[in-house]
């Protein structure tokens, strides 16, 4: 079994790899560094948390991203050299699956590296802390350095349930100085033997491709399947009233028959829109698009 940190470190490269391609920078990691996260993780600060879950081990890893940093690394894919500042609605459906993208990129190379199954891997944008395992967690932090001197720092925390499935557990408090040895007849201790480093293939830069300004950046994402949702309105219903429905029961929505429905992509709201049919299909007329949420 590798150290953790040596398994940090390499999640970190795989994590540059991936930035690197999205922007067409080179990309290198920096070296980890262990900063261990004792309380809860938050979803409502000044991060973006992405939740990766391993099938094959049983195990989630957490990956945390700066909000400042996804914002110019966004304004990279969208063909400028500027950060894109506040993450609207499209900014943030851009950011939400560039986490994703690094952080399935960091969880592979965490089963590859232990001799893991890599399929079924998925991660995605996290906004429930509910859903995030409990802490305490061992964590580690590190730059990617990018050519145009931007430094993201990407960090990933791994659960106490998730170092179990690692057989990685802390190593023994050393024994008290003084305890007397059990016998004169014990025979001495095996001198420790070096624990060789662990060993990994030379990563190259991806070579940078300049891309003109207000050309976006996205081609390497315009085929990953989007989940589209229109939603005409909800309510809130007690379980005696839901379980007494039945065929022609009606029950009011939280909208008026005149408001615009909401147009959700990967649970970010979008864009508003009206109701209307396309052979003999219902469709979405887009009204408004990046809507404050109300």
């Amino acid at each position: 079994m590798m150290q953790i940190d040596n398994l940090a470190d390499a999640m970190f490269a795989a994590a540059a790899t991936v930035l690197g391609r999205l922007v067409e920078q080179s990309a290198v990691a920096g070296a980890g560094i262990r900063a261990d996260h004792e309380g809860s993780i938050h979803t409502d600060g000044d991060e973006l948390i992405a939740l990766a879950d391993i099938p094959s081990i049983g195990a989630q890893l957490v990956v945390r991203f700066q909000r400042d940093d996804l914002a110019h690394i966004v304004g990279l894919m969208l063909g400028g050299e500027e950060s894109v500042g506040e993450l609207g609605p499209m900014q943030l459906s851009i950011a939400s699956e560039t986490v994703s993208q690094i952080a399935v990129a960091m969880a592979e190379r965490l089963a590859e590296s232990i001799g893991a199954g890599t399929a079924g891997i998925h991660a995605e944008l996290c906004s429930d802390a509910t859903l995030l395992p409990p802490p305490p967690f061992q964590s580690y932090s590190a730059p990617v350095q990018l050519e145009n001197d931007l430094a993201p720092r990407i960090a990933v925390d791994f659960a106490a349930i998730t170092l179990s499935k690692l057989g990685s557990a802390e190593e023994p408090a050393p024994v008290a100085a003084g305890v007397a040895a059990s016998t004169a007849t014990a025979k001495p201790a095996p001198a420790p033997v070096a624990a060789a480093p662990a060993q990994f293939a030379p990563i190259v830069p991806t070579q940078a491709k300049k891309t003109p300004a207000g050309q976006a950046n996205l081609d390497l994402v315009h085929d990953v399947p989007l989940q589209v949702r229109a939603i005409l309105g909800k309510t809130v219903m007690q379980l005696r009233d839901v379980v007494s429905l039945q065929q022609g029961s009606v029950f009011e929505l939280d909208k008026l028959a005149v408001d615009p429905i909401d147009i959700f992509v990967n649970n970010i709201l979008i864009a508003r829109g009206e109701v209307v049919v396309v052979d003999d299909k219902y469709a979405v007329k887009i009204s408004e698009l990046n809507p404050q949420v109300g």
